[in-house]
């Protein structure tokens, strides 16, 4: 079969022409260009298609962490500049400069674990080295959110079970809010 037309111009080719001389140099570079097209979206869909099979692979250890991250990055948001729950010193606004203090522990209530209004922030030296000043954390979080609101999170014993999808879900949304309480 005879082309006729140049397959880079479009231009009319004479008898015997399959290219002409002139478009040599650009027909390669434009052949090369859609290869490399190719080629870097055949390689996103493989790393797409990695990135799904090892968050397959993944733990509900390894979710329950992320999920934790993500969660407590999102309470450091919130209460940065606010003064520790416990012992009322001003919390900084740098990242790490304070923790997400669990006023029911994760290790004895681990149903409140994702409760946001049982973590708030708390210094450091209240959370590792005062062992989370329960009896100061109570008082501060009536004057942050009642009597009955503490009351509340004290007999709540409802049961919560996570899939991992869900807490896939939890630790993208709480990114999410993260993002927008840092206004990115």
């Amino acid at each position: 079969m005879r082309r006729t037309r140049c397959p880079h111009c479009k231009g009319k080719l004479e008898q015997g022409q399959r290219i002409h001389p002139h478009c040599i140099d650009g027909y390669a570079e434009a052949q090369a260009e859609k290869a490399k097209r190719k080629a870097d979206k055949q390689a996103a869909l493989e790393r797409k298609e990695t990135r799904q099979k090892l968050q397959a692979l993944q733990t509900k250890p390894q979710l329950v962490k992320k999920a934790q991250m993500a969660f407590n990055a999102f309470i450091r948001a919130r209460d940065a500049g606010k003064p520790c729950i416990s012992c009322g010193k001003p919390l900084g606004s740098e990242p790490n400069t304070f923790d997400a203090g669990h006023y029911r522990s994760v290790g004895s209530a681990p149903h409140m674990r994702f409760v946001e209004t049982n973590v708030h922030g708390q210094c450091k030296h209240c959370n590792n080295h005062l062992v989370g000043n329960h009896v100061a954390y109570r008082q501060g979080l009536i004057e942050r959110v009642g009597l009955q609101e503490v009351e509340r999170l004290e007999r709540d014993q409802t049961t919560r079970h996570y899939t991992k999808e869900g807490l896939t879900e939890l630790a993208r949304q709480y990114r999410e809010l993260t993002r927008n309480l840092k206004g990115n």
